[in-house]
């Protein structure tokens, strides 16, 4: 199973984007793993907020390939324990599901379209998270998952 994670606008912090770099490293022992990050809108915010995700939106539609089924990281999404989702990751995997594409929005969420058609909604947190931040949240916990499904002595 190819997993692909869609996300939304370059994370600035360098410890960020060393966090990012490590777990990735890290689960293509286990998966093929594509990360794809789109542009974040780059108009002033002020009142055009569903525009800017409209257009996130459509950028994160275009790189979503036929038949993928699709995570959406989104607050109002299931929570799930890290073993729950590594039986998700595992169900999904064992479905003969050829790719899992986690999508994450930029720093105002995702477009409606996107979760109406979301195989499934998972929340990372009920707090708010950077979007940068909510990346390597993702990615620490695919790895987990994996290393969970595996007994390896990651998960404490």
């Amino acid at each position: 199973m190819r997993l692909t994670i869609v996300s939304v606008g370059k994370a600035s912090e360098p410890f960020i984007q060393e966090g990012c770099a490590v777990y990735a490293d890290r689960i293509r022992r286990y998966a093929a793993l594509n990360l794809i990050v789109v542009p974040e809108e780059k108009i002033s915010s002020r009142g055009k907020q569903e525009y800017i995700v409209q257009q996130e939106g459509r950028r994160i539609q275009q790189k979503l390939r036929p038949g993928v089924f699709a995570v959406v990281v989104d607050e109002g999404g299931k929570s799930l324990s890290s073993q729950a989702f590594a039986r998700s990751l595992e169900t999904w995997s064992c479905s003969g599901l050829k790719e899992v594409a986690f999508i994450l929005g930029g720093p105002y969420g995702l477009a409606e379209s996107l979760k109406e058609k979301a195989d499934f909604r998972l929340s990372l947190s009920s707090m708010t998270l950077t979007h940068g931040l909510a990346r390597m949240l993702l990615l620490e916990q695919i790895y987990r998952a994996f290393t969970l499904l595996r007994g390896m002595p990651y998960h404490k």
